[in-house]
């Protein structure tokens, strides 16, 4: 049984460290805290409620507090807690954003609360799929002589299906001449193949043009850039290019698909969650774009981009991943070595 004291200096341990991550003064810190995470006004009445509970000896009055149950994390099987933490710190996020002096990125001030609370993978977006979590590949050109140059799995995120395509690529160092040489040559063995595309009335050099574009997309123009290039994913023992976008929804098959359990948040910036799928990465790509907003990106010219590149695949679905009336441009992309820098993965 957790004792009073080791919540009050789990509280007080919560405040240094905000303090620290945020180079506050620790009185500051404390008040800010109090009032961002756990709605009180001064960061003593959120120690006089902690004593109120184990007077009366009611640890529930805490577990079921709207905000103070957040203390309990990582301290018994908590995850309703968790789940309900993901939703709850935008709110968080807002309050603390308030009563700050200076601009502060807010998906940063997301990864700073994730930290505080002791949450190390949420606050990189780092999301572990589990063994439970299985992709279905199957052939997407199935009457190639190779069905599985072109691979295709489907996938649920926030109640919405997605489609990964993935493309073999057996090079270890990836280059755009070199990917373009491998294209070309993959298009004119099979040039005309049209028939034995699971989509119908797709083809190779269709997804040859998409493939080249998203990649442009994704690296800025500087396609031998070793810091955006993506890295590969392996499929049964080959490499495989693998980019997602939202699926036509005709295009939903009755199979049972997995569902990635990840929490897209009602904020300005670009989130990039990093998907760990049987010890490999993906990078799950969201950014709000929904009018009713205030967003620091032209939204017009970010979602024009998208439709001509990821999101121009003949299978892909143009309209955007509502979550509780949002907006947002999502789709899946390769991990590259850029996407180590700042908070976020």
């Amino acid at each position: 049984m957790i004792s009073l004291n080791q919540l009050q200096n789990k509280l007080n341990y919560q405040a240094k460290t905000f303090a620290l991550l945020m180079e506050f003064p620790i009185l500051y810190a404390e008040k800010v805290w109090a009032n961002g995470v756990y709605s009180l006004s001064q960061f003593s009445e959120v120690h006089d409620v902690l004593e109120h509970a184990f007077k009366e000896n009611e640890l529930d009055l805490i577990l079921e507090h709207k905000t103070l149950k957040y203390l309990m994390i990582n301290e018994f099987d908590d995850q309703e807690i968790i789940n309900s933490l993901h939703v709850e710190i935008e709110i968080m996020v807002s309050r603390i954003e308030s009563k700050m002096l200076v601009d502060f990125d807010s998906l940063e001030l997301v990864s700073v609360i994730y930290k505080v609370m002791g949450l190390p993978l949420d606050a990189k977006f780092i999301v572990n799929t589990g063994a439970g979590f299985t992709l279905q590949w199957r052939p997407y050109f199935d009457a190639f002589s190779d069905p599985l140059i072109i691979q295709y799995a489907d996938l649920s995120v926030h109640g919405c299906y997605y489609r990964l395509i993935a493309t073999k690529f057996p090079f270890e160092k990836l280059s755009f001449n070199n990917l373009k040489r491998y294209m070309h040559w993959l298009n004119w063995e099979h040039n005309g193949d049209i028939e034995g595309c699971i989509s119908r009335g797709n083809s190779f050099s269709k997804h040859e043009n998409w493939l080249t574009i998203t990649l442009e997309l994704f690296n800025n123009g500087k396609v031998n850039d070793e810091r955006l290039n993506p890295t590969t994913f392996e499929i049964e023992g080959e490499r495989y290019l693998v980019y997602g976008f939202p699926l036509v929804p005709s295009l939903v098959s009755e199979w049972q698909k997995p569902e990635l359990n990840l929490h897209v948040k009602n904020l300005d910036g670009e989130q990039k969650f990093l998907i760990r799928i049987d010890q490999q990465q993906l990078i799950f790509y969201a950014r709000r774009v929904d009018k009713s907003t205030i967003n620091t990106v032209n939204s017009s010219e970010l979602i024009d981009a998208f439709n001509l590149g990821v999101l121009s695949h003949f299978d892909a679905d143009d309209k955007l991943l509502d979550v509780n009336g949002i907006k947002y441009l999502t789709c899946f992309r390769p991990y590259s070595s850029e996407d180590m820098k700042g908070d976020q993965v």
